[in-house]
């Protein structure tokens, strides 16, 4: 048998931050933020901005934060960082937590702000001073690695405590590591194998990667391969990216099940995908899809005069259509130039898969100066129009993207959804 233990992934996961903001009651306003809220969980994005947008200007501190968080995140409204940050800082000062724990993450990971470490434990602190555990566990793990300054283990523990004991499953996982490496903490392989149990029992899939590595090192238990296997696999289940990993390595070696190099190799892969995709391996995987909801023509006969003369007349549908047979030469003769002509037409006149095109081609630089500028533009406009996989890459451009870059873009996509209102 060939081992393999040594490629296991030993990284003990880390808490990520918190998510989208959460709404609270607001006197007065209840009502409107409930039903703002149940319609961004029901995917309907606009009615949301619609519902949030009057008691916003009415200084409703937590529509402010919900409609920041649909700017940030391009939801039913274009992306714009810019107006997502402010909105989140008007809602901060009156007072909203979850207001203070978006800026928070923002200054910390640098995201849509410059990083700015004082700023972010300004406000991270702010919010967990409320005594959410979430947002506790958000400013713990800013302690915990200090944010590019120095690292404040002793608090972060402080701060994972407080939300470990309110039943928060990450927190105790985080201060399960910090007991295990001895940071922060006397080193503890007992209170972290209780944390680390008592978060797993939770269904928390770090911790139940955490648990299983323990159980295949074998140095503060018995090594138990056949646990530390059905650890993994429950961690797997979730998509959790390490366990994923260590799963593919036990199937690989034989530790805790049988020998299976085929499962080993989709293990392999599935944790490559959990990993993200990068902007080339998206465009790779998106290609330049057919619009779905349209019959797709038999590229190889001519094309019908009755679609020609639709498109001359401004028909989207016509004009994308026909744009693609003349850029790919399907049923006429090539012509680049009027395919562009007619692929703009179309996306000009709102069509989303035209729009989507468009963006595609730029990202890709295929018949159009690469141009991630452009690309975001069109991407944008796509997404709005809940094309599919438009958001993704357009996010994906943005992270490519300096902040001049996306600030720039992001104008360009206001100027021109103004122009056509």
């Amino acid at each position: 048998m060939t081992t393999r233990s040594g490629l296991l992934c030993a990284v003990l996961v880390s808490l990520a931050m918190s998510g989208i903001a959460q709404a609270q009651p607001v006197a007065g306003a209840d009502g409107v933020v409930a039903r703002a809220t149940r319609a961004i969980e029901q995917g309907h994005y606009g009615d949301a901005h619609e519902q949030l947008a009057s008691p916003a200007l009415r200084d409703v501190a937590e529509a402010q934060a919900l409609l920041a968080d649909l700017y940030l995140r391009g939801l039913g409204v274009p992306q714009n960082f810019g107006t997502a940050m402010d909105y989140y800082r008007r809602a901060a000062d009156l007072g909203s937590m979850s207001a203070q724990n978006a800026l928070g993450r923002a200054y910390a990971e640098g995201q849509a702000v410059p990083r700015d470490a004082e700023r972010a434990f300004e406000y991270l602190t702010a919010a967990a001073m409320t005594g959410v555990p979430g947002y506790q566990s958000d400013l713990a793990r800013a302690l915990e690695t200090g944010l590019g300054g120095e690292a404040r283990p002793e608090a972060a523990a402080n701060w994972y405590q407080r939300a470990a004991d309110q039943g928060d499953l990450d927190a105790m996982t985080s201060l399960g590591v910090l007991y295990l490496e001895g940071r922060g903490v006397e080193r503890d392989a007992d209170r972290a194998i209780e944390l680390f149990s008592q978060a797993s029992e939770g269904g928390d899939a770090r911790a139940q990667n955490n648990l299983g590595l323990i159980y295949v090192r074998g140095e503060d238990v018995e090594r138990d391969y056949e646990l530390a296997f059905e650890l993994f696999s429950v961690a797997a289940e979730q998509g959790q990216r390490e366990a994923l990993t260590n799963l593919s390595v036990m199937y690989a070696s034989g530790f805790g099940v049988a020998v299976d190099e085929a499962q080993s190799v989709r293990l392999l892969e599935q944790a490559r995908r959990a990993r993200g995709l990068t902007l080339s391996a998206m465009l790779e995987r998106v290609g330049f899809p057919y619009d779905a909801r349209l019959a797709e023509p038999d590229w190889s006969q001519p094309l019908n005069p009755a679609s020609e003369q639709a498109a001359n007349s401004g028909d989207p549908v016509a004009l994308y259509v026909t744009a693609l047979r003349y850029l790919n030469g399907a049923g006429v003769r090539q012509d680049v130039p009027a395919g562009l002509e007619r692929m703009e037409r179309a996306a000009g006149a709102g069509l989303g898969s035209a729009q989507f095109m468009l963006g595609l081609m730029y990202a890709h630089g295929r018949n159009l100066p690469q141009d991630y500028g452009h690309a975001y533009v069109w991407t944008s406009r796509a997404a709005l129009a809940a094309v599919p996989a438009a958001a993704e890459v357009r996010d994906a451009l943005a992270a490519e993207m300096s902040a001049t870059q996306l600030r720039q873009a992001q104008q360009r996509v206001a100027v021109l959804l103004e122009g056509s209102e």
